[in-house]
């Protein structure tokens, strides 16, 4: 993941100012200065990546909107891919990647997280085990259980974001067929 990813999602959740974009990232949890972000979305916008239009806020005031361009749309793509391979399943990148999924090809972010689940449900089965096999201490115990069931969670919300994506997909058919039925 590049340091531009969090810039570029941020971006595409909703067209904003450099403001807005520095705001959500700090809410989530990603470190960002305001001169950091400033000089990256310059150099964003110089590479094409970005957009700027001028705007005027709600003082009159006058700033830059910023939009994804198509090439940066395909580099979110890329990066939200490589990103939903290999982040913590708890990072707020992580959670970047799966509000950019959208972007993503049909079949991209199930053949993408349905990995991470099978690895979260192997990592789960060797805790599970772990837990029945011997008598850890006390506090291991504990340490281990709160991986069951984080792990458990994970899972949990990693077959709850697949089922969206197939739900939407399939309401998106059947609606699409249901109005080629309607024109003819």
């Amino acid at each position: 993941m590049s340091d531009d990813f969090p810039i570029l999602a941020a971006v595409a959740a909703s067209p904003v100012h450099s403001f807005r974009v520095l705001e959500h990232l700090q809410s989530i949890g990603l470190p960002a200065s305001r001169s950091t972000l400033y000089r990256r979305v310059d150099a964003l916008i110089a590479a094409g990546f970005l957009q700027a239009e001028e705007a005027h806020g709600p003082r009159g005031h006058v700033r830059r909107d910023l939009h994804l361009t198509d090439a940066g749309r395909d580099r979110l793509a890329g990066e939200a891919r490589e990103v939903l391979r290999e982040a913590p399943l708890e990072s707020p990148a992580f959670a970047l990647a799966v509000g950019c999924a959208r972007m993503l090809d049909n079949e991209a972010l199930p053949a993408v997280l349905r990995p991470r689940m099978a690895r979260a449900a192997q990592q789960l089965t060797q805790e599970e085990r772990s837990l029945r096999g011997s008598a850890p201490e006390e506090w291991e115990a504990v340490a281990r259980a709160r991986r069951v069931a984080h792990l458990q969670a994970d899972i949990t919300w990693l077959q709850s974001v697949l089922a969206r994506r197939i739900v939407g997909k399939t309401a998106a058919a059947t609606a699409e067929n249901e109005a080629g039925r309607g024109a003819a």
